[in-house]
């Protein structure tokens, strides 16, 4: 039996972001890096020294001509995300966009419809989501182990912002917003992959450095019934990582999420879980990960998200990160800036 042919991949946009997806797609075993892409063709040598052996073109038009990849994944800056989908979605191609998904709910919403059209296989880079911890937990709600769910409380923060920063991440128009949009969203794609679509959001943001926002404040309703709190900054000293954390509160008990377990109580033995208190540590979860790019940041995730993405492609089945669950975290960022500026809540 012959062993299955690599999906050709390539990236579009030779940023930082850009450079982590094509080392993961040159060294992943199921898949084969065939191009890059990027205006500045100056980066050609640098990219080379950084051990990225593929092609660099200067355009989506000369990538397909010369390498016809069978997957993209789009690492240009945010506001650009839908004229780069249109352009590579002009030839069906499977789609991975990093997140955010764009600086809007309308543009988020035509970059689905796009792939919808096209019938390819698509997903978001919200990594965080693959990590093993995560997803054990998702399961655990998903299973019933709290009961109904009533409430969550969650946090978000990281030390990154202290003074004035340039370059269009910190520019809402072409990034989409800060925190909120590009560190916060992270917690945001969990939350509504926990609780399904959002329905209603009171929101105040803060810029205490930037000109975008630095720190969040919201308060979330969703359609399920479900409400909390979620705190964010990326202002916060003394946290290099992103430290983020989910409390979330049911009829028969409480799941605690951090970076490296998950503490459970539960009322009443449930779904082959003992009533009290237990903990589920990272170090015990499956370690199904052929490599781990930054252990210090939990880089598994990545092998993961890619893995997922490639199943999806081999097998036509969207993944649970699909660009759909995307638009739900799109939604959210645009309730909570919208809030923020009118100060009421508003309905997502």
């Amino acid at each position: 039996m012959s062993e299955r042919r690599p999906l050709r991949a390539a990236v579009v946009g030779a940023g930082r972001m850009g450079m982590v997806h094509g080392h993961l797609l040159q060294v992943h075993p199921e898949t084969e890096l065939v191009g890059l892409v990027d205006r500045d063709t100056g980066l050609a040598e640098h990219l080379a020294s950084q051990g990225l052996r593929a092609p660099l073109y200067p355009s989506v038009d000369a990538l397909y001509r010369a390498a016809e990849p069978e997957a993209v994944f789009i690492c240009t800056p945010t506001h650009t995300h839908l004229a780069v989908v249109r352009e590579c979605l002009a030839r069906p191609t499977h789609l991975f966009v990093e997140k955010p998904l764009a600086t809007s709910r309308v543009d988020a919403e035509a970059i689905l419809g796009l792939a919808n059209e096209a019938r390819v296989m698509h997903a978001a880079g919200y990594v965080y989501a693959h990590l093993p911890v995560v997803q054990a937990a998702h399961e655990l709600v998903a299973k019933g182990v709290l009961g109904e769910l009533l409430r969550f409380t969650a946090h978000a923060y990281v030390s990154e912002v202290f003074g004035p920063k340039q370059g269009w991440f910190f520019q809402k128009e072409q990034a989409g917003g800060g925190v909120v949009a590009n560190m916060a969203s992270h917690l945001l794609f969990i939350l509504g992959w926990l609780f399904g679509p959002v329905r209603r959001v009171t929101a105040s943001t803060r810029s205490h450095f930037s000109r975008v926002d630095d720190s969040a404040q919201v308060l979330f309703t969703f359609a399920t019934g479900v409400s909390g709190l979620l705190d964010t900054s990326w202002s916060v000293p003394g946290t290099q990582m992103l430290d983020y954390g989910v409390t979330v509160d049911g009829r028969n008990g409480t799941l605690v999420l951090g970076r490296e377990r998950i503490l459970l109580h539960l009322l009443a033995a449930a779904v082959g879980h003992d009533a009290g208190w237990s903990e589920i540590h990272a170090s015990e979860l499956p370690a199904d990960t052929a490599f781990d790019v930054s252990p210090h940041i939990g880089g598994e995730a990545f092998y993961r998200q890619l893995q997922t993405f490639v199943d999806a492609c081999r097998s036509g089945v969207l993944p649970f990160c699909s660009l759909a669950e995307a638009c739900n975290t799109q939604r959210m960022i645009e309730a909570i800036y919208a809030s923020a500026a009118a100060g009421t809540p508003v309905e997502a």
